[in-house]
């Protein structure tokens, strides 16, 4: 009876889990192993590029299923800005098999990976484009940093290359369904310039990122959400500061929050 009790606190942590990887590959998973770039969801052979983050995305999409919504609709359209290696697109596709999916994923890499992965779940039928969402068309460098933190930058250096952009308020000309903006900075530059068509979006998420050394946008950045419609509800991504009184700044961003917009 004792080492029945042992094996289930050892379980714990996978239970979560245990509808999408195995267990074994949860504790490889777990070790955060610098070279494992596989791994195995859905008895699907999938690339990834970090442990740590793999395993919290999987959390948010496949179990806390943040993105989760209803629709009418048998193809509901949904742009993702910020798609990565395709969980989200993934989750998408299995909530809506028929859903209208646009993606912007900059990073040149990790956008093959995310075409690679679709494609082992013989998804072909989705727009991925390696580019960035932005405010106009005009090219721009970016830093990549292997995971989810890619942000635009001002200067080339050893990890940056040039991309090509697009507005994303020219695909907000038409009813959608579903809009994702996880973009790591400049989600309130675009919201700003998209504010007079966000009424043609049902269902908005955005991942605010606030950078330590630039003002915090956060305030304007609601009051565009909320006089485009959007009733909100918003949570703290990720915790950056424990004892924000005496760090006063994060190592990198201040302030991560997730925001969810919808309609009543």
């Amino acid at each position: 009876m004792f080492n029945i009790f042992k094996k289930n606190k050892k379980d714990e942590g996978y239970q979560k889990y245990s509808s999408l990887i195995p267990y074994s590959e949860y504790i490889e998973l777990k070790k955060n192993i610098p070279s494992k770039k596989e791994s195995l969801i859905f008895d699907k052979k999938i690339k990834m590029t970090d442990s740590f983050w793999y395993l919290h995305s999987l959390n948010e999409l496949f179990v806390e299923e943040v993105y989760q919504f209803k629709s009418d609709k048998k193809n509901p359209y949904i742009i993702d800005c910020g798609s990565n290696i395709g969980l989200s697109i993934l989750y998408f596709k299995r909530l809506f098999p028929e859903a209208r999916i646009v993606g912007f994923e900059p990073d040149n890499d990790i956008c093959a990976i995310a075409k690679s992965n679709l494609s082992q779940f013989g998804i072909y039928d989705v727009d991925l484009q390696q580019k960035a969402v932005w405010i106009n068309n005009e090219p721009l460098i970016f830093a990549k940093l292997g995971s989810l933190s890619g942000h635009f930058v001002d200067k080339e250096s050893e990890n940056t290359i040039k991309i090509e952009t697009v507005r994303l308020k020219d695909y907000l000309q038409e009813p959608v369904d579903f809009l994702k903006i996880d973009i790591e900075g400049p989600e309130f530059d675009i919201i700003k310039d998209c504010k007079d068509d966000l009424k043609n979006v049902e269902n908005i998420f955005v991942e605010y990122h606030s950078f330590a050394e630039n003002p915090q946008m956060i305030g304007e950045l609601l009051i565009y959400l909320k006089e485009a419609g959007f009733k909100l509800y918003i949570k703290e991504a990720w915790e950056n500061m424990k004892n924000p009184y005496i760090e006063k700044k994060g190592p990198y961003f201040d302030l991560q929050l997730n925001i969810f917009g919808y309609r009543l």
